[in-house]
């Protein structure tokens, strides 16, 4: 028997450790639970603090930028394709009329001489066929003729 109380023994011995093993796990676990866990984050609030200087930074160097794109922008007048060829037509249009109408001014200028013209003419065959026609008038022309 002394193999039976040896092992019993054993047995008493290996139980007592599991018991205290499993109250000293419930006494870790418990612990665990109850335990709060603070961060310490004054070295990343350092880097924080400099990640939002340099993005305000960043921010106002955008905007900067910006506002002088869209300066430059509003300086360059960028006018549409469809307003430009528009001018140009136009512009070509006005040449064109420009010159038809000076074109019909020379054509009226010249029509204008070859009316006085011809009348001057027909005025002189009137008044010498009249001249001729009337030799009293014929003399009374010629004497005021001297006399001028």
């Amino acid at each position: 028997m002394s193999k039976l109380e040896m092992i019993s023994e054993l047995l008493v011995n290996e139980l007592t450790d599991f018991e205290k093993d499993v109250t000293r796990l419930e006494k870790s676990i418990n612990k665990a639970e109850t335990l709060q866990v603070k961060f310490d984050v004054t070295p990343v609030e350092g880097l924080i603090n400099q990640l939002q200087s340099f993005s305000s930074a960043e921010e106002l160097k955008r905007n900067d930028y910006l506002h002088s794109l869209e300066q430059n922008l509003e300086k360059a007048k960028i006018y549409p394709t469809w307003a430009i060829v528009s001018f140009f037509i136009v512009v070509l249009f006005s040449c064109f009329l420009s010159f038809y109408v000076y074109k019909v001014k020379l054509e009226s200028i010249e029509n204008e001489k070859i009316a006085y013209k011809k009348g001057e003419e027909t005025a002189t065959e009137y008044i010498n066929l009249y001249l001729s026609e009337n030799p009293r008038a014929l003399e009374n022309y010629k004497k005021w003729a001297e006399t001028k």
